[in-house]
Parts: structure tokens; sequence; C-alpha cells
């Protein structure tokens, strides 16, 4: 095109004809109506491509981030779908433009060339000064934005455990401290961003002092060459306009160089969390367990730790079986429950629920047939129905009512205001914890799984509830489901058939309940049970 208008133009030059005129006009007008009608286009894919990523891609980065901070809870967690809207907004904006026309920039040198070496030469140079000048823009800002991206990280996971623990913020008057901390965090990104920010403005204000530079030189050299009959005007007049758009992207590139670094930085780091995401998950649907648990030579060790947790850990339990887990803290209870619910793969040995490694069974039906209550039960905003069934958009009433009644909550949700239909969400305390504990127990027994792991369930449980628990550990039994218990109070363990004692990770004591609670109940001072003291 730009070589057919140049041949047009010099024919209106040299003829002054009012139809080469006219067809000149309306090939502009093609023109620039293709041009319009390209950019929308482009725009329109770039709008799908983000709705791609948040429909196909953001799914599948909140799946892995909720398995990165179950297996490591001081993972990032939703910093990785921030990562994605910062890579989103680089896509669908203005700045990606520089990356779709940089692979016209030599086409144009190729026409600049064909039209005048010498006006070619000119506009290269310009080409290769502004290239420096990006180079000099990645050099001077990339530490300090990636500095700056890592301390921005840190402050936002401050703001959020700030207010997940807002009460505890106010009551103990840290609100000071946290926000001093915040501050400083806060104060080294402004700085690092100003830093960065002035450097890029400053070179991109030099790539448009130079750019313009080159377009009154390519014209300078080009209106020599006319003179002289060695070019003629409409290719002086093409060359000036190609140099323009073939230095232009250099120049975008420049200016937008912030959010061009920003979005690589969050891509990189983004491709790395995914590479984490735990592959060792099954896809395949297992059939139904009968509830047979077994766990051979079990060792943990944290990722990233030394420290053994758990060791030489065997035993067997039945379909039906139930188990309550004790001993002093820190000897590794909870985190044996983890492991048995498959949060955790074991570092050494397996844990197998009819065979299968917990671990590695396909999540989704895994959870159809274990229920599980960790220590801090937490509630997902929406109603207590919704809590109940899981999130499960398919769950029945009667599955609701029935895991309420078997965890003995029914009459509880009833006085509440709205019933099942009250509503939970995070900052409103509509349930005190020990009212927590029992609706998240109901969500446990939801469809009457066949292995059910309960981390001190009684310890914000009143007399009531205590009782309420108990009920529903009888009747799990009684449906043959597998239950294992971290019991705080030995009171608990009567409702069991079998105790383990764990002692510094290692399995003390294991078998029937009176023959190892025999074993320490003539005990007395520091090598009792912790429970056996404080249930005297």
């Amino acid at each position: 095109v730009p070589l057919y208008t140049l041949q047009v133009l010099d024919r209106v030059v040299s003829s002054g004809s009012m139809e080469t005129l006219a067809m000149l006009t309306l090939l502009a007008v093609f023109v620039f109506i293709f041009l319009g009608i390209f950019t929308t286009v482009r725009t329109l894919v770039l709008n799908q491509v983000g709705e791609w990523l948040d429909r196909i891609i953001a799914p599948k980065i909140l799946k892995g981030s909720i398995i990165r901070s179950a297996a490591a809870p001081s993972s990032q967690g939703a910093q990785n779908l921030r990562e994605l809207s910062v890579i989103k907004a680089f896509l669908t904006g203005p700045g990606i433009n520089a990356l779709f026309d940089m692979p016209w920039v030599p086409v144009y040198f190729i026409v600049i060339f064909l039209i005048n070496p010498s006006i070619g030469i000119v506009s290269l140079v310009g080409g290769v000064v502004l290239l420096l000048l990006a180079f000099l823009t990645e050099a001077t800002t990339k530490l300090p934005l990636k500095n700056a991206s890592t301390h921005n990280i840190a402050a936002m996971r401050l703001v959020e455990a700030a207010i997940s623990n807002a009460d505890i913020i106010e009551s103990m008057g840290m609100t000071k401290g946290v926000v001093s901390i915040w501050e400083k965090e806060n104060h080294q990104v402004l700085g690092l961003q100003g830093m960065a920010g002035k450097r890029s403005a400053i070179i991109a204000s030099v790539s448009k002092t130079v750019r313009l530079l080159i377009q009154i030189g390519v014209v300078g050299v080009g209106s020599v060459y006319a003179l002289g009959g060695h070019v003629t005007v409409g290719g002086m007049i093409a060359a000036s306009i190609l140099a323009g758009r073939a230095l232009a992207p250099f120049e975008m590139a420049i200016a937008g160089w912030k959010s061009l670094i920003s979005a690589r930085d969050s891509y990189q780091r983004l491709q790395l969390a995914l590479a984490r995401t735990s592959l060792t998950r099954g896809s395949m649907n297992m059939p139904t367990p009968k509830g047979r648990l077994k766990i051979e030579n079990l060792v943990y060790r944290p990722q990233g730790s030394d420290k053994i947790v758990l060791r030489g850990i065997n035993f067997v339990l039945e379909p039906g079986d139930s188990l309550g887990i004790i001993g002093p803290s820190a000897a590794g209870k909870s985190t044996l429950a983890k492991l048995l619910v498959g949060i955790w793969p074991a570092t050494q040995g397996e844990i197998r629920l009819d065979g299968v490694d917990v671990y590695t069974w396909n999540r989704e039906d895994f959870g159809r047939y274990v229920g599980y209550l960790p220590q801090d039960v937490e509630l997902f905003p929406g109603t207590i129905r919704d809590n109940i069934a899981r999130l499960d958009p398919t769950a029945t009433d009667e599955e609701v009512l029935e895991a309420a009644m078997l965890a003995g909550v029914h009459e509880l949700i009833l006085r509440l205001p709205n019933g099942y239909d009250t509503v939970v969400d995070v900052g409103i305390s509509t349930l005190s914890p020990g009212q927590k504990q029992r609706v998240g127990l109901a969500r446990a027994l939801f469809r009457k799984p066949k292995f059910l792991v309960l981390d001190e369930p009684n310890s914000n449980l009143d007399g009531e509830g205590e009782l309420a628990l108990a009920a529903a550990l009888d009747s799990a039994k009684a449906q043959g489901t597998t239950t294992v218990m971290v019991a705080h109070k030995p009171s608990l363990v009567a409702h069991l058939d079998k105790v383990l004692m764990l002692r510094g990770g290692i399995m003390e004591s294991f078998g029937p309940r009176q023959e190892v609670l025999s074993k320490y109940t003539g005990k007395r001072g520091k090598d009792k049970p912790a429970e056996l003291k404080s249930e005297e």
C-alpha cells in the first residue's frame, strides 16, 4: 500500500489529475477503514482472551492455590489470582500493542531502504538508539520494580492477616504496631516504584525526543534527495510516515515498560506457582470404601524442614472401628489427623483407605466418603444449610437435616433468627465458636461418610455440645463408620474402641481402650499424660 500510494502521489504531483486525486483519496479512506476494523477486531480478541483467562485459567489457579495452601499454610493463597489480574490488565491494555507492532518494524525499514538507502540508514540509526534506550529502561527499572513487588506482596499479606485477626488487634491495642509495619512496607513500595517511575519517565521523554529528531532527519535527508532528483516528493513523505510507524513501537514499549515488567514478573511467579502445584492427585473415581484404614511405616517431615514430626506409625482399623489419639502437646496428633485425610503427603510409608492411598485419591471422589472436622472450624460465606451441605448445590433438604440431627445441632439451628437460612460471612459474628464447631460436625457427618476424622471436636463445646458429640460418635459407630478422633478429654475416649498414645511423634502405645489407658492410670507426675491429669 505505501508503494502504491507513492506511485499515485507522484502521478498527482506531475499531472494534477482530479481522477487521480480522487483515487488517492479513496485509497486513503480504504486504508483507514481497514485500520479501524483491524484495530477493533484486535481489541475484541484481546478482550476475549481476558474473559478466557477469567473463565478457564482462574478456576485452575484457585484450585492450585487451595492445594498449595493446604499443603503449606504459609503459601500466598489469593496472591496468584492477583498475578493473573496483572497479566490480564496488560493483555487488555494499550501496552501490548507495542508487542504486536514490533514484528512489522523490519518490514517498514525494508520499504524505507527501497525508497532510499540513505533515508533507511537514518531511520535504522534511530531504531537502534531507541532499542538501546529500551534496554536501558530494562536495566534501570527491573530491580526496583521486582523489589517493589516483593514488598507489596508482603504488605498485602499483612493486611489480610490483620483483617482476619481484627478482634485480637483491637482487643490488645495492636493497631498502631500493625499500621507501623504496613507503613514501613508500603514506604518501601512507594520509594522503589517512584524510583523506577522516574527513571522510566526520563528515558521515555528522551525516546520521544529521539523519535521526533529522527523523523525530522528523515524529512531533511529526503528533502535533499528530492531536490537532487534522487527521490520523489511522494517517496520522501512515505518514508517519513513509515519511519514514524517503525519507531513508534519502541517509544510505546518504553512508555509502558512498567506494565510490561509487572506482567512479565507476574507471569513468572504464576508459572512457578503452577509448577509447584501437586500433580500426584489421582483422577479416577474409586469404589465406595468399606472403611478399612491401614497405616504402615509412616514418616512425616514438613516440606522445607529437617525435623521429623512423625515416625514409625503402624496400625490398622477395620471397618466400623473407632480410635482415639491422645498425647501431650506437640506430639503430632493434629499432623496425623491431616495426613489421614490426605491434606499432606506422607514423607515415607503409606496411608491407605480400602487399599487406596488417601493422598493420591481424587479429591472430589474422596470427599464423598470422608468427613473431617479440624481444630479451628471456619464456615464459608453463605447460609447454615450451604455449609452443612459442603456448598453442594445438588444436596437435598433431607440430607442436610439428617446431618444436622446426627450432629445434634438441629434444634440449635432452629433457634437462630432465620434457622437454616441464617447467613454467615467473614466478619459477621452470627455464631459462637461452639456453635461453629457443632455446625462443622454436621458438615463432617453430611451424607454419612465411611471414614470420619475429628480433631479435638469438643474444644469449644459446653456440656450440651459434648453430649451431642458423644451421641454423634455412637451413631457413627452404629452405622459402621470408621472414626478417628484426636481426644482432648479422656471422657470422650469412652465412646471409642481403641486408643493410640503419641509422644514426641512416636507411637508409644496402641490397642484396645482399656488396655492402653490402664498403662497410664497408675502413673503420677510428669510421666502421666496431660489429658489424664486434667481429667482428674
